[in-house]
């Protein structure tokens, strides 16, 4: 993946997994499990459910990106080529506009290449690019968007982004985002970074970074009512993480 995209994602990932989390309980909840459920779009009408025979949960849709096997692209919504959707695809514009202003030329340009790894499976990696998409995301439209991605004919994936969701879907708390940490912290490329921007996502959090004379990495978060958790975490002389550690108050 495109380093610019993807290092944006990582500011956000932490934030838009968990969200996306509860978004996925939600729906199971309210519709049951997705063996016994199925998704609907209509960009055209610019229509998501989340249907099957005991509930539906609606929201409005935006096309913002088609992620394409061969070549290997994506392609902004904003391209001339997905045009004809619309009002669909009107949202995607900010895209270009965010790029031109931030400097991000993986932004700016309406189809944008990205590799395939020889020993990786074509549809993670497609599936990869899909979530750094979703979670770069918000830096670019903010918090009232969720992002759903799915996988179309030929191999290829789409990205909506979803708003005016019918159902409620439960906020981050600090037990749940406590709960998560251990296996989002090892899938991080800099775990600073996604810390630091999980935690200017959430209104009334605070987080303070430290390293000790170990070579110990130290961060406190703490949420909105004043109970914090605590991470330690080393790499070895290769960048490798080798320890990891958790605590709560």
């Amino acid at each position: 993946m495109h380093t610019g995209i993807r290092r944006m994602g990582q500011r956000n990932c932490i934030y838009s997994a968990l969200r996306q989390e509860l978004m996925d309980t939600m729906f199971q909840d309210k519709v049951g499990s997705y063996d016994s459920s199925r998704y609907e779009v209509d960009l055209n009408k610019q229509y998501f459910a989340m249907v099957s025979d005991t509930g539906k949960v609606t929201a409005k849709a935006h096309l913002l990106a088609s992620i394409a096997v061969e070549p290997p692209t994506l392609m902004w919504g904003y391209a001339d080529e997905l045009a004809q959707f619309g009002k669909a695809v009107e949202l995607a514009h900010k895209v270009r506009e965010y790029g031109l202003e931030h400097k991000e030329n993986d932004l700016v340009s309406p189809e944008v290449e990205y590799t395939f790894p020889s020993d990786i499976d074509q549809q993670l990696v497609i599936a990869s690019v899909a979530h750094d998409i979703g979670f770069a995301a918000i830096a670019i439209f903010g918090t009232d968007y969720y992002y759903y991605s799915s996988p179309i004919r030929g191999g290829r994936r789409v990205v909506l982004l979803l708003e005016n969701i019918s159902e409620p879907v439960p906020p981050i708390t600090l037990d749940y985002f406590y709960s998560r940490l251990p296996r989002y912290l090892q899938q991080v490329d800099d775990i600073a970074w996604s810390l630091e921007g999980f935690v200017e996502l959430m209104p009334g959090w605070s987080i303070e970074m430290n390293d000790d004379n170990n070579g110990v990495h130290h961060a406190r978060v703490t949420d909105d009512t004043g109970t914090s958790i605590r991470v330690s975490y080393q790499f070895d002389e290769y960048e490798r993480l080798k320890r990891l550690e958790f605590n709560h108050d």
